[in-house]
Parts: C-alpha cells; structure tokens; sequence
C-alpha cells in the first residue's frame, strides 16, 4: 500500500507597508536647495583657494625681490634713505641703524628677519632687517597701502563672482530639479489616478530606467493585491459552493428526525459527518486564502474515504462504479475531499440521469470518468478558470478551487476527453 506525503508551497505574498504621499514641490525645493549649496560651496572654495594661491605667490615674490634689492644695496654702499617711511610716494626705503633721527621706534625695535603688516606713520609697511656685523643693521621697508587696496579689489570681485554664481546656480538648480523630477511627478500622477475598485490597471513606464524600478515593483506588488482579492472573493464563492452538500446532507437528515425516523441514529450519524466534513472543508478553504498557512494532514485511507464521501442526493439516478486499490496519502482531508466532490459533481452533471461514472483509485492517481458528451475543444482550455460555466452549467468555481488546492500540494489535476465520448479527470498525487 503506497503513502503519498504532499509538498505544501511555502511561498508567499509580503504585505508593504503603506508608504506616506509624495510631496513632489517639497522634493524639488530640497533637490533645487541641495544642488545650490554644493554650486556655492565649490565656488566658494575654488575662489578662496585662488585668493590664497594668489596671495602667498605675490607675498613670496615681493619677499625675493626685496631680499635681493637689500643685499643689493648692502653690497653697493647705497646711501639710505633721508626721509622717514611713510612721508612721500615712495614705496620702497632703505634705512641703516645709524640713523637714529629717521628710524621709527617700530622699526629699531624689529629683530632681524622679515617682518609683516608693521605700522608706521597710520600706514602698514613690510620690514626686511639684516644684520652686518659689528652690531650694525639694515632696513628695508616697503609701503603695503597697494597691496592692501588690491586685496580688497580681489575680494570684491569674488564676492561679486560669487553672487553672480549664486543667480546662475539657483535658476540652473531649480530647472534641473524640475526635469529631473517630471518623471516622479508623472508617475505620482499615475499612482494618484488609480482607482482601487478596479482591478488589473497598471503603471506606464516613465522613460526614466531608475523610476522604471520602482514602477516596476509597485506594479509587482499590485499584481499580488489583485491576486489577494481574487483569492479572498473565490474562498467567499467556494464557501458557499463547498457547504451546500453538508447542509443539504444535515437539513435531508433533520426531516428525517422530524417524521419520527424508526432508527434515529442514522440521520444522527450522517450529520456528524456531514458538520465534520463541512470543518475540514472550510480548513482547506481557508487556506486557499493564506498562502503560508497550510491545513492540518493526517493519513488518509483514501479507498474507504471515496466511498464515504461519495454520498450523492437521493434522487441521483446516475451510475457509480468504483475501481479501487488500496492507497494511503498524508494529506489534509478538506483539501482532497473538495477536489473529489467537485470532479465527482461535475462528472454525475456531465453524464446525465441515465449515464454512468467511474472512479479509478490507484497507481498514485485518482480518475473520475463519465460517458457524457464530452468537452468542446475550444472550451477544453478555459475549464480550470475562475467562474467559467461550460454547457453543462454549474457554478464555474468547482474546477478552479479543486486546480488551486492540487497545486497548493503539488499535485496534477488534469481534464480531457477520452476515445468513444465523454470525459476523463485526473488527480496524480
């Protein structure tokens, strides 16, 4: 005797978490902010680097230069200077330190060396002091009053630069955090424009492969929205369709008791089972609506439970013949009770009042076969989807819950014609 053990599908769908709306003037202000204070703050830099760059190459030249012309005079005896820095237009003096009646005490007082921003006579002056010897000194002093005034020059024109960068970088960032943001605000408008009472509408590329991305995955996770409600609202129609046969088994047996049945305990009997089998029906429904959620298995006797569940209406007058081995399957008895009612009820509805049903059990396999005209070709492919009604009527939901639960276990649920008419249903486990 086999057992069958069934692979129940672990995979599930992740519920997001609902994302706050998208404020796309905010963003563009941000965007536009953000792109304006790095502009600023690389021109910034850039600008004081040059003035730096600029100031320390001028700064060092002129200390060369006056190096040089020092030991210039130093070597050529030139006589030095006859008036006093800071009188006159000139901007370069030559002092020694024997001339105690021109030299100021600011620059009698210097240590030799070079020495910067000294103050003589309100104006700032750069000091070169040499020692000669013997405790005589030499000086060099150099009016900065130019140097100053162009300093002051640069740094207007690089605040002037600066604002002129500003002007130019605050148009340039909010046109690019305008175009770059288009494409958002187009899908924002796409997202706003859905209408949650439709199902199967989805978001159109932007053009823009970043955004793509995300269109792409919202348009992923409404899929599996789409398929969550069509799960729920096809457990709310296999509800229904699943528990009419136990209702309609316990209200038979109810009007059994009613009229005084000389044996009670039969009708008492058949509603146990028919308010058991309506419990592990709705087990199995309900996991068809929680795809991580699997029904309670247990071993099941597959050749006596056909039997028992096979209980047809009283005024069935089609033909059953059973061709049963023994087989044993661990599975949920909801899930393999609902597939064998439905193909059973749609194989007696298929073969008419005076026509006959066969049900194969064996070889891992279980066949439901019926004499009836058989299925059009053309409808042979749409019988498993949801609310198709064939010919022979029906509710349309019967094949489709018995195809999802099969594959919820990983089993094979198959459906066709067979040679010399009617139809042949396969469930291989």
């Amino acid at each position: 005797m086999a057992t069958v053990e069934p692979r129940w599908d672990e995979a599930g769908d992740g519920a997001a978490a609902a994302a706050p709306p998208v404020r796309i003037a905010g963003l563009r202000r941000r965007l536009a902010l953000s792109l304006l204070g790095l502009t600023i703050a690389a021109a910034t830099f850039q600008g004081l680097c040059f003035w730096a760059l600029e100031y320390w190459i001028e700064r060092d030249s002129l200390i060369s230069l006056l190096s040089r012309e020092l030991d210039y005079m130093i070597e050529t005896d030139a006589l030095p200077s006859t008036e006093p820095p800071g009188v006159g237009s000139l901007r370069q003096r030559y002092y020694r330190s024997d001339q105690t009646t021109l030299l100021n005490p600011e620059i009698a007082a210097l240590e030799p060396g070079w020495h910067g921003d000294v103050t003589i006579a309100g104006r700032r002056h750069l000091v070169l002091v040499r020692e000669l010897g013997g405790g005589e000194r030499a000086y060099l002093a150099y009016d900065s009053r130019r140097l100053q005034v162009r300093g002051k020059r640069q740094l207007l024109s690089f605040l002037f630069g600066l604002a002129v960068v500003v002007v130019i970088a605050l148009w340039g960032a909010q046109r690019l955090a305008r175009e770059a943001l288009m494409p958002l605000a187009g899908l924002v408008r796409q997202i706003r424009a859905l209408d949650p009472e439709q199902r199967g509408p989805r978001l159109v590329a932007v053009g823009d492969p970043d955004l793509n991305v995300i269109s792409d995955a919202l348009n992923a996770y409404m899929a599996r929205l789409d398929a969550v409600i069509e799960r729920e609202r096809v457990f709310s129609s296999a509800a229904s369709h699943e528990l009419r046969t136990p209702l309609t088994v316990i209200r038979g047996a109810v009007e059994l008791l009613e009229a005084g049945a000389p044996d009670p305990k039969r009708p008492l009997a058949r509603i146990s089972r028919a308010v058991a089998q309506a419990q592990a029906d709705l087990d199995a429904l309900l996991a068809l609506g929680r795809l991580r959620e699997a029904p309670p298995s247990r071993v099941l006797d597959l050749e006596g439970l056909l039997l028992e569940w096979a209980d047809l209406d009283d005024t069935t007058t089609t033909r059953l013949q059973w061709r049963l081995a023994p087989l044993r399957l661990i599975a949920s008895p909801g899930s393999v009770h609902v597939i064998f009612s439905n193909l059973l009820r749609n194989a007696v509805r298929a073969a008419g009042p005076n026509g006959e049903v066969i049900v194969e059990l064996g070889d891992n396999a279980l066949r439901v076969i019926d004499d009836g005209p058989g299925i059009p070709p053309n409808e042979l492919p749409l019988v498993f989807e949801s609310h198709f009604r064939g010919r022979d009527g029906g509710t349309g939901i019967g094949l489709y819950v018995a195809r999802t639960l099969a594959r919820r276990h990983d089993w094979q649920l198959s459906l066709n014609n067979r040679e010399g008419g009617g139809a042949v249903a396969e469930l291989r486990f």
